[in-house]
């Protein structure tokens, strides 16, 4: 071989070697630059009680492969997919801390993360803690003995100069009639805790005046059902000769006993809460290594009067944009990504200070770490037009402080589960149609953000996967073949018009059905904007 013939080899390989190299740069790049599906582990948790005591907890897999829209492997696929493998390896520690419990994710395996990461998933909220309440009320526990107590008992009226009345609730009688003491320490007394929080509105109507219950805590009922205390009659109307035989005066409960140490120990702040799972042998490497923020808040308006007070007919779209345009503005570059993690909507009472507030607690991961974002809009009414400056944003310095209603004391606190809540309007009405259809017109003309938002809903069946149906129910009327797992396939197979060919795209749906592009546009924008903000 000639001295040029050996050149020429060694020149074509060595493109052929700088060709490779760049392949894999920008593959690599690609992996690790592209956008995460991040997992909540803790909504796929089940707790069980294991009958000494104690409590055990595993990963619904099932659940979670089905929400999260992964592909579940039959054994001769195994291979294919080692990700699912490795989730379905995943395990849940419980070990008790004080009064609460603290559960973490587990493998007994090799740490997981890196391989997760490379099919495209990120697991979050891999750690978190539990109240002896939240934990007894997950694994379903109740009392033997109920203690039944008739909230309307314990309402005391009082005339206003106007004529009007007022009322508050003799949280001590419940406090004695429960068998708690009135000092009884609200941190470690779960049932004094529940009965403290209690309040009563009063609102004058044309049939009288209207009472109802109201409570500063999002768990109310879980508390007290696990202290054993069950309360009737909470929403009822008086007249004004009822008003006037109720007049009485209210004595607050005791301040509760606070020990103090003989030797005062220095005070040292809590640790913050991590989101990342570990394993006996290790800690996955999910989380940033950063202290968070103190708490910043903003000034808020003067109450309105006229705000809303019920988000049933209210189309949300314009309030959310709102406060993602916020959340932006204040992250700017530096967010990765955004999960709505806690969402609320609270009705003043007459004590409050604004008729009412829509709040987004989100979990923001930035290039410095992980933060709880609180967005709040003061005095929601009808009409639209909010713009970021009218959203009030605040850093909260822990999971629990974002999960944290107690500056609601005032106010009736509604939780929005998946964008959505169930309103008595709609307790009878299902949002299915008898051909299994939530917009049987969808196909052919276009639909509207407010009547999506008000599809009824059902603790079961919430807003974000009702708009799932939605959409896809206009792929299987266009003939589209779902997965053998999807629970698509397992629905729509049941009804006769459903006669899947293959696979549709959008594209070809919009061929045959033109509105359905701009629908299904629609129905992700929405979806995108209940999950991610």
């Amino acid at each position: 071989m000639t001295n040029a013939s050996i050149r020429r080899l060694i020149g074509g390989f060595g493109t052929a070697l700088v060709f490779l190299i760049c392949a894999v740069v920008i593959g690599a790049h690609f992996l690790t630059g592209r956008s995460l599906q991040r997992i909540d582990v803790s909504e796929y948790v089940t707790v069980q009680s294991d009958g000494a005591g104690g409590y055990t907890a595993s990963i619904d897999i099932d659940r979670l492969i089905t929400k999260e829209r992964l592909h579940n492997p039959t054994e001769t696929e195994k291979a294919q997919y080692p990700e699912i493998t490795a989730l379905k390896g995943l395990a849940i520690r419980v070990t008790q801390r004080g009064d609460g419990y603290e559960l973490e994710t587990v493998t007994s395996g090799e740490d997981p993360t890196a391989l997760l990461k490379q099919h495209g998933i990120r697991l979050i909220n891999t750690k978190w803690s539990l109240s002896g309440s939240e934990i007894a009320a997950a694994a379903g526990q109740r009392p033997a003995q109920t203690t039944s107590l008739n909230f309307a008992n314990y309402v005391r009226t009082k005339r206003t100069e106007s004529g009007d009345y007022t009322a508050a609730v003799d949280i001590r009688s419940m406090l004695r009639d429960a068998g708690i003491e009135s000092d009884a320490d609200p941190e470690t007394d779960i049932g004094a805790r529940a009965l403290r929080s209690l309040d009563v509105s009063c609102s004058k109507t044309d049939k009288g005046y209207q009472m109802k219950t109201t409570s500063t805590l999002t768990t109310v009922m879980e508390d007290l059902a696990a202290a054993g205390i069950k309360i009737t009659n909470t929403q009822w109307t008086w007249t004004g000769a009822e008003m006037e035989k109720h007049i009485g005066t209210v004595t607050p409960p005791d301040a509760p006993r606070t020990p103090v140490p003989e030797t005062p120990a220095p005070a040292t702040p809590d640790a913050p809460e991590s989101d990342a799972p570990t394993t006996p042998s290790g800690t996955f490497n999910d989380t940033p290594d950063r202290t968070p923020e103190a708490a910043v808040e903003t000034e808020a308006p003067e109450r309105n009067p006229n705000a809303i007070t019920t988000l049933y007919g209210f189309d949300q779209t314009e309030l959310r944009k709102a406060i993602r345009a916020a959340k932006e503005q204040k992250y700017g570059s530096s967010m990765e990504s955004s999960e709505v993690k806690y969402n609320y909507f609270a009705v003043g009472n007459d004590d409050a200070q604004h008729g009412n507030v829509f709040r987004i607690v989100y979990v923001i991961t930035t290039s410095k770490g992980t933060e709880y974002l609180a967005a709040d809009v003061y005095d929601v009414e009808l009409e639209t037009g909010y713009q970021a400056s009218d959203v009030h944003l605040t850093v909260k310095a822990s999971r629990t402080a974002a999960k944290s209603t107690d500056d609601f004391r005032d106010y009736t606190v509604y939780t929005l589960n998946e964008g959505s809540m169930v309103f008595p309007e709609n307790k009878d009405k299902s949002p299915f149609d008898k051909n299994g259809l939530v917009k049987a017109k969808s196909i052919e003309e276009a639909l509207t953000y407010d009547e999506l938002w008000d599809i009824p809903t059902t603790d079961d069946m919430t807003l974000l996967k009702l708009l799932g149906y939605a959409r896809n129910e206009m792929f299987a009327r266009g003939g589209h073949k779902f997965g053998d797992s999807s629970t698509y396939t397992k629905y729509y197979k049941q009804f006769s018009w459903y006669k899947p060919t293959g696979k549709v795209t959008a594209d070809q749906l919009a061929e045959k059905y033109p509105a359905t592009k701009k629908n299904i546009t629609t129905i992700k924008f929405l979806e995108a904007l209940i999950k991610e903000g």
